[in-house]
């Protein structure tokens, strides 16, 4: 880096006179005696612990003081308070800041810096002049669990494996977990009551918006039926995506709706020329000579809607 004439003057006036400098210590903090202040090398890592507190740089007149991040930061969003223009122009990048005063600080003076890094923690230092040492370099590091925000890469990380986590139970449960809750639904049931376990096949096909939908079965167990449907997009040059299904039962005069409990596709997509299977699942409406069952099959963001009337199941 380049000092201005005066910066340069100011760094020659500390380290005249000096000699080579002494061989620094064998401890955590580098040290460099040069006349009548040691030249030191610290490191600071900002944990949950001292997060709120305020961590001090020590700067002295004419020498150079690095701020190393291992975190990277945003540069253009360091703000240097300084109100009595001690300084030199705050040179940084996305690692790195180096700050020269012009003169020592005064024991009153309030100098501030602030850094924002990349994932938005915003840490704020004090920057103070004390007699007999000063920082010739910082290195910092940020180590943040509670208090990270939600873009920092702890935090994601967490949430990474928390998901993986999530994942891997799905993965291992996927073979028996119908099984389990199948399990579940006969706990459910009345054993003094008769139970119906029913297979019908269905032959009802419909040409729709390019779509030829094929009602083929419908299973009916503990109270529940289960409606298989097959559709082979026919359009060449647009895929259809289920949105969901809905269902109304008519008897008379009257049309009622019922609720859906689940649909399952084997597909996200069914694409041109391409077929998907769909299971809906909703609980059995009073049977009567006179019902009928009506399906429609929304399509997600478009206007391909499916409608069948008159199904007997």
């Amino acid at each position: 880096m380049r000092l201005s004439v005066l910066g340069t003057a100011a760094l020659l006036a500390v380290l005249a006179g000096t000699g080579a400098p002494a061989t620094p210590r064998k401890d955590s903090d580098a040290v460099v005696t040069s006349g009548k202040r040691a030249l030191k090398r610290r490191s600071l890592v900002v944990t949950d612990a001292n997060f709120n507190e305020v961590q001090v740089v020590h700067v002295a007149a004419g020498v150079p003081t690095t701020l190393s991040f291992r975190q990277p930061l945003r540069a253009e969003s360091v703000i240097l308070a300084d109100v009595t223009n001690a300084f030199l122009p705050v040179k940084a990048t996305e690692s790195s800041i180096v700050l020269i005063p012009k003169w020592d600080l005064g024991q009153r003076s309030m100098t501030t810096l602030t850094v924002t890094l990349a994932d938005g923690t915003i840490l704020p230092l004090l920057l103070t002049t004390v007699s007999g040492e000063a920082d010739i370099g910082v290195d910092i590091s940020v180590a943040l669990v509670q208090q990270a925000p939600p873009e920092s890469a702890t935090v994601l990380k967490a949430s990474l494996l928390e998901l993986r986590s999530e994942l891997d139970e799905c993965r291992a449960d996927q073979g028996t977990a119908g099984i389990a809750k199948l399990a579940s639904l006969v706990l459910q049931q009345d054993l003094s009551r008769p139970q119906v376990f029913e297979r019908h096949e269905l032959h009802r096909r419909d040409k729709q918006e390019r779509l030829l939908v094929d009602v083929r079965a419908a299973y009916r167990i503990f109270g529940h039926t289960y409606l298989v449907v097959t559709l082979e997009n026919r359009d060449p040059s647009r895929a259809w995506v289920l949105d969901r299904p809905e269902l109304s039962v008519t008897g008379g005069s009257q049309s009622i709706d019922v609720s859906v409990t689940a649909f399952r596709m084997d597909t996200t997509a069914i694409a041109p020329n391409d077929t998907g299977k769909l299971v809906v699942v909703f609980q059995t409406p009073p049977q009567g000579s006179g019902n009928s069952l009506s399906l429609q099959l929304l399509e997600k963001n478009g206007s391909r809607h499916l409608r069948l009337d008159g199904l007997s199941l």
